[in-house]
């Protein structure tokens, strides 16, 4: 019991530190973004060609994946092990495939990379389906749980 209390305490620990370099990675993340954005606006003489907005895309998905990943961290460093954390870690790896798919030239893509990205969306969209329907089990079974004890104590 002791161990596993000391290696609660260090994956707090380490939690903690990777979070602080996250915020680092959000900032580069957003000024890459924001940086991305106001070139593209001054550069009123050309219209957006698709690449350009490819790029944007791919900035913005970066800032957002990085927002995601600090919070799975920061659940983490908290304690908080539930389903919570699991739907985020699926939520960013969707986010990488639809960044993925965004920056994706598909004349130079084989079938079989795009039949792999379809099964890795399929995969982690029923990940993320039984993920919501355990959240909505274990809710009813704690308002069911509430209601049993406030009962309860109705009765006494």
């Amino acid at each position: 019991m002791r161990l596993l209390k000391l290696y609660f305490g260090f994956e707090r620990l380490i939690s903690h530190l990777l979070l602080v370099g996250m915020v680092g990675v959000v900032l580069l993340a957003a000024w890459s973004f924001f940086r991305a954005t106001a070139l593209a606006l001054f550069d009123l003489g050309h219209p957006l060609d698709y690449s350009a907005f490819q790029t944007l895309f791919d900035r913005v998905l970066a800032a957002i994946i990085a927002l995601e990943l600090a919070h799975s961290i920061h659940q983490m460093a908290l304690g908080d092990h539930r389903l919570a954390q699991v739907r985020t870690v699926v939520v960013i790896g969707m986010l990488a495939v639809v960044r993925k798919l965004i920056l994706l030239e598909v004349d130079s893509t084989s079938g079989a990379f795009l039949v792999g990205l379809a099964a890795t969306i399929l995969a982690l969209g029923l990940v993320l389906l039984m993920i919501g329907h355990l959240q909505k089990r274990d809710e009813r079974e704690r308002q069911s749980a509430n209601q049993i004890s406030a009962d309860e104590k109705a009765d006494a």
